[in-house]
Order: C-alpha cells, then sequence, then structure tokens
C-alpha cells in the first residue's frame, strides 16, 4: 500500500559568499591567540570584537575584559581591532602596561587620514555612532574641532560656511547612510569639502549582498553579534528588503516556527561571526 503521507517540503538555503571573519577581525582574533599561547594572560579594555562568542572563548585562553585600564598595571592589553584612544595609550605608557596592537588596519587607516587633516586645519566630521569604540577613539584622535554626526539632522546647527571640512565615515557604516550625508554636506557649502570613504571593503560587499539575498528569498538569518554595528546594518538592509529578517547571535535562537509555510531562507553574517557558528546555523536549518 502507498505511503499517503505527504512527503515535508525542503527548506531552501542560500548561504551569501562573504560570511565568516572579515580580515581585520581575523587578524585581530588570530594576534590575541598568539600571544596567549605564550604568555597565557592579557587584558583587553573593553571586547577585542563585537562577538560574545569569541570573546567568551578567548577569555577561556586567558584574555580578560576590563572597563578601567589601571586592571592591567604591569601587565600587557591587546588592544582592540576598533582601536584606542590617545588617552588611553598615554595611561597605559604610564602605567607600565605593555601593548599588543591588534587594531584593524582599516581603521588605522582613518587613524592616519584624520592625524594628517588635523594636521591641515580642517574641521572634520565624523559619520558614526557618537557612543561606538572606533568612533570615540577617533573622535579623540580628531580634538576638539571633529564633529560626530550619526544621521542629517545632526548637520542642522553646523555652520560651514567659509570652512575647510573634511568627511570620514566609520569602516562599518552602511554606505547608502554615508553617502547620503556627504551629500547633504556638499549643499552646506563649505570653502573646501574634502570627502574619504573610509568604510572598509568587506563590509561594503556584505551589504550589496544582503541587499541582493533580501530580495530573492523568503526570510533572512542575519548571525552576529547584537552589539555589532556591521551586523545591525545588515539585519536594516535585509528588512528594507522586505524579506523576513531574524537577526541571531547563535544557531540556539532559531526557531522552527519562523520559516513555516516559507520556501527559502538566506544566512549572512557580521564581519565578527566566525564560520563554525554560520555553519551550525545552517546545519540547524537543514534539519528544520
Amino acid at each position: 500500500m502507498p505511503n499517503s503521507k505527504r512527503k515535508k517540503k525542503q527548506l531552501k538555503i542560500k548561504r551569501a559568499r562573504h560570511t565568516g571573519f572579515c580580515f581585520g577581525v581575523k587578524r585581530a582574533v588570530g594576534i590575541a591567540e598568539d600571544f596567549l599561547n605564550s604568555n597565557k594572560r592579557a587584558y583587553s579594555v573593553g571586547p577585542i570584537i563585537h562577538n560574545p562568542a569569541v570573546v567568551e572563548a578567548l577569555s577561556g585562553r586567558g584574555l580578560t575584559v576590563i572597563d578601567n585600564i589601571k586592571r592591567a598595571k604591569g601587565a600587557n592589553i591587546v588592544i582592540r581591532s576598533h582601536g584606542i584612544s590617545p588617552h588611553l595609550r598615554k595611561r597605559a605608557v604610564a602605567l607600565s602596561i605593555g601593548m599588543i596592537d591588534a587594531t584593524c588596519p582599516f581603521v588605522d587607516r582613518s587613524h592616519k587620514i584624520v592625524i594628517q587633516l588635523k594636521r591641515e586645519s580642517y574641521h572634520i566630521i565624523i559619520v558614526g555612532e557618537a557612543d561606538h569604540p572606533e568612533i570615540k577613539a577617533l573622535s579623540e584622535v580628531a580634538g576638539k574641532r571633529a564633529t560626530v554626526v550619526t544621521t542629517s539632522s545632526g548637520l542642522k546647527r553646523l555652520t560651514l560656511k567659509n570652512k575647510k571640512v573634511a568627511v570620514v565615515a566609520q569602516t562599518t557604516l552602511w554606505r547608502d547612510d554615508f553617502l547620503n550625508i556627504a551629500s547633504s554636506i556638499l549643499k552646506k557649502g563649505g570653502y573646501e569639502v574634502r570627502i574619504f570613504d573610509t568604510i572598509c571593503n568587506d563590509v561594503v560587499q556584505r551589504q550589496a549582498e544582503a541587499k541582493e539575498l533580501a530580495g530573492r528569498v523568503d526570510a533572512v538569518l542575519v548571525v552576529g553579534g547584537k552589539i555589532s554595528a556591521n551586523t545591525r546594518h545588515l539585519a536594516k538592509i535585509c528588512r528594507d528588503g522586505r524579506a523576513k529578517t531574524y537577526h541571531v547571535e547563535t544557531e540556539k535562537e532559531i526557531r522552527p516556527s519562523w520559516f513555516k509555510g516559507l520556501d527559502s531562507v538566506g544566512v549572512i553574517s557580521g564581519a565578527s561571526t566566525p564560520d563554525e557558528i554560520v555553519d551550525r546555523v545552517v546545519s540547524k536549518l537543514k534539519i528544520l
């Protein structure tokens, strides 16, 4: 007698090409791991990257996250991928703290650009999230003449007439936001305006892929830390693409009910999400 049970429909899974660590994050984690292999103990002022699972794993190997640099007196700190402010660097020297620099090269490039612009007396506009560690450090590098803006509305009280103006971006910023704000700055009529697109190329590629993916699947899983700026931007891009979007840190947060009646799901990750977490997410989706 033929089996009358209807075969369960298989959910189609489309994994983005750009998943796992970006170059800067992979480099930072590698630097920390190499140091811990021979020294067993180090500190980071704030999490080295914005991924709780990775930070926890490094903690188990001896990297302790602190919020006050005094706790590392006489020891060593691994400078997080987001960079370090001049003030903290000076304090580290004063406290005889060794510094292992894991700053992302793209963040370091932004610092060098801003240092030169400051020397040339530009009013520097930094487009990014004011409370993000990268922007906090970059703002201090830029000095008192700098202005941090997150949206075009932040420009309303800014007078640029007869000023030399330079614009830089948070490396993990949503590029469309940056272009819109840069356009608004140009319209304010500064004496001279220089725009530096300092957004990381890897971030731009992920954003483009998120937009494309959201347009051809029923739902998207964005995998990465909830405090990760670039991951949150990916989630917003997917939602704007009208795909059902779920931001998860690990496969443990996935709910089968999310995909009931759907044919396809896309999977994309933030730049600080390791491949093994993305692999586990895909594996769980296959058995739903």
